[in-house]
C-alpha cells in the first residue's frame, strides 16, 4: 500500500492526464481487473498488463497502487457480500419451504453474477436448505419462486405503477409480504 503522498501524486497525475487517460478510466479498469486477479487466478503481472492496455499512459506505479486499492475494495465488498448472504441464509432457514427457497432463489437471480465475480459462486439452495427440507420440496419451491418472479416482472413490464402488490398477494397468498415486495423490487430493477 502506498502512503497518502503517493496517492496524492497519483491523483495529480491522473487528473493531469488528457483524453482517454482519465482517473475514472483507470479506476474502473482496476476494480474489474482486481476481481480477476483475486478470484479468477490472474497473476499480478497479467492484471497490470491488462490494465495498461485498457487505460494506457500512466506511470507503472499508478497501476500498482490502483490495483492494490481495488483489491482492498474487492475484498471488503466480498466480505460484505458474505455477511449479507450468510444472514439471508440463516433467516431463510427459519421460514417455510416456499418462502425460504424464494429468498435464496431471488438472491441468486439478483446477485448471482456479483457472487461469481466476487469468487463466492451462486448459493447452493439444496446444500443450504437440504437439512431442513426434502429435495423434492426444494425443487417444487424453486419452480414456484420462478413463477412469482416472472409474474412480478410481467406486472411491472405492463405498467410501472399499479396495484401490483395486491395482484401478487391474490395470486400467491402463501408468500410473505416481504418476499412479494422483494419480487416487485427485482422486477423494477430488471425493467428500468
Amino acid at each position: 500500500m502506498g502512503n497518502e503522498n503517493d496517492r496524492l501524486e497519483d491523483q495529480q497525475h491522473l487528473e493531469g492526464a488528457s483524453g482517454s487517460h482519465s482517473a475514472d478510466q483507470i479506476r474502473a479498469s482496476s476494480n474489474w481487473h482486481a476481481c480477476h486477479h483475486l478470484y479468477n487466478g490472474w497473476t499480478r503481472e497479467r492484471t497490470i498488463e491488462r490494465m495498461q492496455s485498457v487505460a494506457p499512459g500512466f506511470a507503472p506505479e499508478a497501476y500498482e497502487r490502483e490495483l492494490t486499492r481495488a483489491m482492498e475494495w474487492a475484498e471488503e465488498n466480498r466480505q460484505n457480500g458474505l455477511r449479507r448472504r450468510q444472514s439471508e441464509i440463516e433467516e431463510a432457514r427459519k421460514l417455510d419451504v416456499l418462502n425460504a427457497v424464494f429468498v435464496l432463489h431471488l438472491l441468486n437471480a439478483r446477485y448471482g453474477n456479483h457472487y461469481v465475480q466476487d469468487g463466492l459462486g451462486h448459493i447452493g439452495i439444496k446444500h443450504e436448505l437440504g437439512s431442513v427440507f426434502s429435495l423434492e420440496e426444494i425443487k417444487a419451491a424453486k419452480h414456484s419462486a420462478a413463477k412469482v418472479i416472472k409474474f412480478a416482472s410481467t406486472l411491472v413490464w405492463r405498467s410501472w405503477n399499479g396495484p401490483h402488490m395486491e395482484q401478487l398477494r391474490a395470486k400467491f397468498p402463501e408468500y410473505t409480504n416481504k418476499n412479494l415486495s422483494a419480487a416487485l423490487d427485482h422486477a423494477h430493477f430488471l425493467n428500468r
